[in-house]
C-alpha cells in the first residue's frame, strides 16, 4: 500500500525547523471544535446525542424511533461533517492567539486522523483562520508518526490529543514525549478513560499554554491529570 493511500501532507523529512523543541497537536476538539457541530448536524439527520459512555456508538439514538444509530451511519455523518468542515467547524476557543504566542518557543505540527482525501478542505479552514502550520492528516498510529518527528527535533516534544488511546499510541512508540489531555467539548469528560503515567490534562487551552510553558522551561508541569 503506498504513503500516499494512508497520509496526506508534508513528509516528515520535509517539514522545516526554526526551533528544538516541537508541539504536536490533534485538530478535532484541540484546535476545530468537533462534537458541538457534530451535534448540529446530528439534529438535522432526527437523531440526538446522549454521552452515557466513553464513544459515539451506542450514544447516538434517532428522535423519532430511540434506535441506536449503527456505526456505519455514523460514519456517513462524520464524513459529511468533513465534507461541509469549512462552514461547520469553529475554532476552539483561545486555541489561535495560545498557539501564536507558543509558536515563538516551538515548532508546530498538526496531526489529524481525519480521512485523508479531506486534507484540502481542513487545509483551507485553518490557513482561513490564520493557523498556517504544517499539517500531517494519516491513517498511521500516531505513535508511529511522532517517534518519526522525535527523531528529527532535538529539544522537548509535546504531543496534545483528546482521545487518551491516542496518548497511550504516543507513550509507547516515543516515551520521551510530553503527554498533554485536552477536550474542548465537555459532553464525554464524565466518561474519560485513564490517562497514561504521567499524562497531564487540560481544562481549556489557557490551562494547557501554561502547562506547556512549564515544559518548555524545564519546569514541572502538575495538574488533575499528572500521575
Amino acid at each position: 500500500m503506498s504513503r500516499r493511500s494512508v497520509t496526506e501532507g508534508p513528509r516528515v523529512d520535509e517539514l522545516s525547523q526554526a526551533h528544538k523543541a516541537l508541539l504536536v497537536l490533534d485538530i478535532d476538539e484541540v484546535v476545530l471544535e468537533f462534537i458541538a457541530p457534530f451535534q448540529e448536524l446530528l439534529a438535522e439527520y432526527g437523531a440526538r446525542l446522549q454521552a452515557d459512555s466513553f464513544r459515539l456508538t451506542g450514544n447516538v439514538r434517532s428522535l423519532s424511533t430511540g434506535a441506536a444509530l449503527s456505526g456505519s451511519e455514523l460514519d456517513q455523518v462524520t464524513m459529511r461533517l468533513y465534507e461541509d468542515q469549512e462552514a461547520r467547524q469553529k475554532v476552539v476557543q483561545g486555541a489561535a492567539e495560545s498557539l501564536g504566542r507558543l509558536a515563538g518557543m516551538a515548532d508546530i505540527v498538526f496531526l489529524t486522523a481525519m480521512t485523508p482525501s479531506f486534507y484540502p478542505r481542513r487545509r483551507t479552514l485553518l490557513d482561513r483562520e490564520g493557523l498556517t502550520f504544517p499539517m500531517i492528516a494519516t491513517e498511521r498510529s500516531k505513535g508511529a508518526v511522532v517517534a518519526e518527528l522525535g527523531a528529527r527535533w532535538d529539544g522537548p516534544l509535546i504531543f496534545a490529543d483528546d482521545l487518551p488511546p491516542n496518548l497511550v499510541s504516543v507513550q509507547r512508540s516515543y516515551p520521551a514525549a510530553h503527554l498533554i489531555h485536552l477536550m474542548a467539548n465537555e459532553a464525554f469528560r464524565p466518561h474519560l478513560p485513564p490517562l497514561p503515567n504521567g499524562a497531564l490534562a487540560a481544562a481549556d487551552w489557557g490551562e494547557a499554554e501554561s502547562l506547556i510553558l512549564a515544559i518548555l522551561d524545564g519546569k514541572p508541569a502538575r495538574t488533575r491529570g499528572a500521575a
